[in-house]
């Protein structure tokens, strides 16, 4: 099998149905969710049936990668599901003691992931990851990023919202000193000047964020527009009925009164 083809059907073409079957699993209707799971079954079973050594070829890698951080990834996505709908909301919440557990994992998340950083760089057969340095420098630099601006944003959009603002700010200027600490000291496994080296390919990844993140946005605008577009106007409503206009009236004195 040559090396494209077996990529094709074990790496690429599994990535570009993924987004396609997370939507599907998470649609309200039971056909979609059941088509969904399905596909993301496939998915699955395409990547762990990869036929070649996964240092055979940069997507090799790539999965390694991954595969070394699903544990991470995995208490990271269960913590805020579980820190989020344990909270004040009133969509499906869940009891309210599960919120520890959830900060608890998010911690979990974060300390297995500095121990990977500094400690235990993924590899495979006693050879490093080579993507491993590039992904943590972009994470960082997104961390920064991100936790930057949601801070301004919450001061800006909310009201009271201090806490989360302060919050944001602490995640930004605690990526940004780690990230400074990689560049300047480097780690017990990697020397500082590999990663800086390293560091440079995040400028792509910023440009490839902002052009996404752009084309997405726009993407969303045009595709609302267009919908409003086609909706037919909405009929005149007709004016309450005598009976109607009785029946609101004692509802609002009903309330009125009731409040005072």
């Amino acid at each position: 099998m040559l090396i494209e083809e077996y990529l094709l059907t074990h790496y690429w073409l599994p990535m570009f149905l993924l987004p396609l079957g997370i939507g599907m699993a998470i649609a309200t209707e039971r056909g979609r969710r059941l088509a969904g799971c399905g596909l993301l079954l496939l998915i699955a079973i395409a990547i762990i049936s990869h036929p070649e050594r996964l240092d055979a070829s940069s997507e090799g890698w790539s999965l390694h990668l991954l595969i070394s951080l699903i544990g991470p990834i995995v208490a990271l996505l269960f913590g805020i599901w579980f820190a989020l709908f344990s909270g004040p909301i009133p969509v499906a919440p869940m009891p309210r003691n599960v919120r520890p557990f959830g900060f608890a994992l998010m911690i979990l998340s974060l300390s297995w992931f500095c121990w990977m950083l500094f400690e235990a760089r993924p590899a495979l057969d006693g050879v490093p990851n080579p993507w491993w340095q590039h992904l943590a420098t972009s994470l960082l630099t997104s961390m920064i990023i991100i936790a930057g601006f949601a801070a301004a944003f919450v001061l800006v959009m909310g009201d009271e919202r201090k806490k989360e603002a302060v919050i944001m700010s602490i995640l930004s200027l605690a990526s940004f000193l780690l990230l400074i600490y990689l560049l300047a000291e480097g780690t017990t496994s990697d020397d500082p000047v590999f990663w800086r080296s390293s560091s440079w390919g995040t400028l792509g990844d910023l440009g490839g964020m902002l052009f996404g993140g752009g084309f997405a946005l726009m993407l969303f605008v045009t595709l609302v527009w267009l919908g409003e577009k086609r909706m037919a106007v909405p009929s005149e409503v007709e004016p309450l009925s005598i009976d109607e206009s009785t029946r609101v009236k004692e509802i609002l004195k009903e309330n009125l009164e009731g409040g005072a």
